[in-house]
């Protein structure tokens, strides 16, 4: 029954292309034209059911992906806050070297003979401890307390950082002096150490050491290949400051100074005459003034203009 059924339709489809008169080409459109409806909706169905399941598969995958995430940021969370407490905060300072045991537990109170007898790697986990301790009260403004911190680890391990950090600290109290003592002490450690380059330039700017401070911002430039965009611009401006300062010095120490002998011969001669002798009057002396001005006139005439003028200054005088 099937098979008669489809043999109908075909050629019903047949008789009906035979009257449009259509050629072989276009057959296949109209083929496909004559399909029967349901069959056209039951293949549309398979087709979104097959992709809601596949998308509900990529949604299923991606919340599974998320909660994932989600679970590995929480623990990386109390890892951290485990790690800050571990450090040590100000508000719980002690806590950070509650682990080491014995007289390391206050490493502050330690001597410098117990601090010697300790090992390289035990004094350097002190030290850092301190470090971060003292980052921490930075963090709070609490400077003072955070210069102390730097200074005792300084006792167990004499790390660049630890200089620098400190030099920071008193960056932020305005003790400049005290940051270029820190800063060069780093440098002496790590003499590529730009933070400390830094920070010494800004001290020399403030102290108004302007040649100084161009070298170290300068030198930071050429260490970073003059990516270095603070760098770059606080070189500029110091450099104008350096220079307005060696101008206005000179324009202030600088003496006056004559033209050339031609130059003054020329501009006299261009008057008839450069005045008489004085003479004094009958029965009395020249005159001081008179005496020096004809002084002035003798050495005009031998173009020896700068002792010319002391004499006529000293003769108005």
């Amino acid at each position: 029954m099937a098979s008669e059924a489809v043999d109908k339709q075909v050629e019903k489809s047949s008789s009906v292309l035979e009257r449009l008169n259509l050629g072989e080409r276009s057959w296949k459109f109209y083929a496909a034209a004559s399909v029967p409806p349901l069959v056209a909706a039951g293949l549309a169905l398979w087709y979104y059911s097959s992709r809601g399941a596949e998308t509900s598969k990529k949604d299923d995958k991606k919340k599974r992906q998320r909660k994932t995430r989600k679970a590995k940021k929480s623990a990386k969370g109390a890892d951290e806050a485990e790690g800050d407490e571990k450090a040590g905060t100000p508000n719980a300072v002690g806590a950070s070297t509650a682990t080491l045991g014995g007289d390391e537990e206050n490493p502050e109170e330690m001597s410098d003979a117990q601090i010697a007898a300790l090992s390289k790697d035990a004094a350097k986990k002190i030290a850092q401890t301190l470090k971060s301790r003292g980052n921490k009260f930075f963090q709070a403004k609490r400077y003072a307390k955070a210069i102390e911190l730097y200074t005792q680890a300084l006792r167990f391990d004499k790390d660049p950082v630890f200089f620098s950090n400190r030099a920071a600290c008193y960056a932020a109290d305005n003790e400049h002096e005290k940051v270029i003592e820190d800063c060069t002490e780093a440098l002496k450690l790590e003499p590529q150490y730009v933070k400390a380059l830094m920070r010494r330039a800004q001290a020399y700017e403030s102290t108004s050491r302007f040649r100084d401070s161009l070298y170290d911002f300068t030198t930071a430039c050429i260490l970073e290949d003059f990516k270095n965009t603070l760098a770059a611009t606080s070189a500029e401006r110091v450099l104008k400051k350096l220079a307005e300062t060696e101008a206005r010095e000179r324009v202030e120490k600088r003496q006056p100074r004559l033209p050339s002998k031609s130059f003054i011969t020329g501009y006299l001669n261009s008057f008839r005459s450069n005045g008489a002798e004085a003479t004094a009057e009958e029965g009395a002396p020249l005159s001081k003034a008179d005496t020096l001005y004809n002084e002035a006139l003798e050495l005009i005439a031998a173009q020896d203009y700068a002792k010319a003028i002391e004499a006529i200054d000293n003769a108005a005088q």
